[in-house]
């Protein structure tokens, strides 16, 4: 009887110690095989370096503290204690964008200017005009690659004399197309190209 009761204490004991175990075998934090990232980063064309936090791989995936990833892209990051969140703000404004024209850029000055972007317009065709704040100076039309629904890059090169230029004013480009129903126009995007005299 003795036997059969120190098998069964045995039993217990061991089945008591595997349950204790394997809980504290599954809870076993999981480890993470980090390593430097032995390629650069450049944003903008400024290359992270940093010896105290560098860049580290996993599993193919770059990581980069995050407050150097602010700066690089000029984000302010910061840490609110209050609600214990971090908070990024940008400054950068990001190009405009409407229906039909995106990420448009201005390049130049004193009358010549080269405007980029994509547009998804109507039969491909996309119509612009410049104006003093009083007068149109100049009305044009340009092809793109694709028409809609497809976006299709774009670049026009414009130039307006001397005589035309405001002494006091803002040189202003509006991006259009002709509606296919009534003739007006639609998804008109006005942008600065330059301002004189102010």
């Amino acid at each position: 009887m003795f036997k059969h009761s120190k098998g069964l204490i045995i039993g217990i004991l061991l089945g008591g110690l595997l349950m204790t175990a394997l809980p504290v075998t599954a809870a076993a934090p999981t480890s993470y095989a980090l390593t430097d990232a032995a390629y650069p980063i450049v944003v903008n064309g400024v290359a992270y370096s940093n010896t105290e936090l560098p860049m580290l791989n996993y599993k193919g995936n770059t990581y980069v503290p995050l407050r150097a990833t602010g700066e690089l892209l000029g984000a302010n990051v910061a840490w609110d204690e209050a609600v214990r969140r971090v908070d990024i703000t940008s400054n950068v404004a990001s190009p405009p964008c409407n229906n039909a024209f995106c990420n448009v850029n201005v390049n130049g000055s004193g009358g010549t200017y080269i405007v980029s972007g994509e547009a998804r317009v109507f039969e491909a065709v996309m119509n612009y005009a410049v104006e003093d704040g009083h007068d149109y100076l100049m009305e044009g039309h340009h092809a793109v690659g694709e028409g809609a629904p497809a976006w299709s890059p774009f670049a026009i090169e414009i130039h307006i004399p001397p005589e035309q230029q405001p002494a006091n004013g803002t040189l202003m480009l509006e991006l259009f197309e002709y509606s296919a129903k009534d003739g007006s126009r639609i998804n008109v995007m006005p942008i600065a190209l330059e301002s004189f005299g102010l």
